[in-house]
Order: C-alpha cells, then structure tokens, then sequence
C-alpha cells in the first residue's frame, strides 16, 4: 500500500525535455546578442511572463525587439515551442501510476509553452488537475505555489510525493511537509517511488 496517495510531477526535464541549441543560433543569425540561457532570460523578462505579470504579446515582442531582423509573432512562437521533446519513460511511468495514486503537474511556465504542451503531449491523459505558474502568480520555489497546490488539488502534506528535477524546488517542498524525490533519471525516480510502496514492474 503506497505511503502517499497524490503524486505532483514537475513537466519540464522530468516529463518533457527542452534545450535551446537550435532556438538561440537562429536568434544570433537574426542579430541578437545572447550569451546564455539567464542572460535571455534576463533581457526578455522570462520570469515576469512566466509568473503571468505581461502578456504573451508582450513577451514575444520583447524577443522581437533583439533582433535586427525581426521574426514576427507567428514565427516567434512557433521557434519559442520548438525546443521540446518528449521523454517517453516518465510519460508511460505517470500512466502506469494513475491506477495507485492521483496525480499532477505543477510548472513554471508561461502561456504559450502551457498551452502548446498541453495539447501536443495531451498532458490531460496524465493528470487529475495541474496548473503553471503563470495562471497563479507565483513560481517554485516559493511556498505560496505549494499552498495553492494543496487547496486546490485537495490534500495535506504527509499525502503526497513532489517530483522535480530542481533541487530549490525540492527544497521548497519539503519546507512545506510535503515528500520529495528529486529527479535524476528514471530508474532512480522509479525505486524511490517503489520505496515509497508504489507497484512499478519493468
């Protein structure tokens, strides 16, 4: 019998991967100057899109305005969801576990990667509720974003399991009372769920 009773999954590097190493040379080849990933984000106020505080407009325009050669918003957004990809392990792992436990996703994210997640990777079939932090306002690691999850999904901290690949997001959690695994590969996330009392067969 499972110790925990809800399982939350964090979506970017635990059920889908991203990368930017073809998203940021063609922003380089348009004219605009990126050193990083946080220098990126810096310059086009991901955080602030992310915890919903601008639009999307206004959030690819920020990315528009870097450019020499301007992309526009169609193109824009098709290159902004373009960095992902699915990691079929963790995809199939949550399926098998939606008979043992209800599960979630919570992620910092912003609109547009939301919504084309959503329907690329029908993230409906995996969930019993989630929520980005764009809807809410507030981002992991802080601990009003667990205090949402848990009026709104409907438990208490000793019933559930958070599973992120983030170490400050795990932090955060577990100053909330909830469990933890943080998020490594999928044999070590699959044995700490087998721990946990969860039934996981090769």
């Amino acid at each position: 019998m499972p110790q925990v009773e809800h399982i939350v999954f964090d979506l970017g590097k635990v059920l889908v991967d991203f990368s930017y190493r073809q998203l940021f040379p063609l922003l380089r080849r348009q004219g605009a100057l990126i050193r990083d990933a946080e220098d990126f984000a810096a310059q086009v106020g991901l955080i602030d899109y992310e915890q919903g505080q601008i639009t999307t407009a206004e959030f690819l325009q920020r990315i528009d305005t870097l450019l020499s050669a301007p992309l526009g918003e169609t193109t824009l957004r098709k290159v902004w969801c373009d960095i992902f990809t699915p990691i079929p392990q963790m995809i199939s792992l949550v399926r098998r576990l939606r008979s043992q436990a209800r599960t979630y996703i919570i992620s910092n994210t912003g609109e547009i990667h939301w919504q084309y997640l959503t329907d690329r990777f029908a993230l409906p079939e995996l969930y019993d509720d989630a929520f980005a932090s764009c809807e809410v306002g507030v981002m992991k690691p802080a601990a009003d974003i667990y205090a949402t999850a848990e009026k709104r999904f409907g438990f208490t901290p000793a019933q559930v399991v958070f599973i992120d690949d983030r170490h400050e997001n795990i932090a955060g959690a577990s100053s909330c009372g909830w469990h933890t695994i943080h998020h490594r590969s999928y044999g070590q996330t699959r044995e700490a769920l087998i721990e946990l009392g969860f039934r996981i067969p090769n």
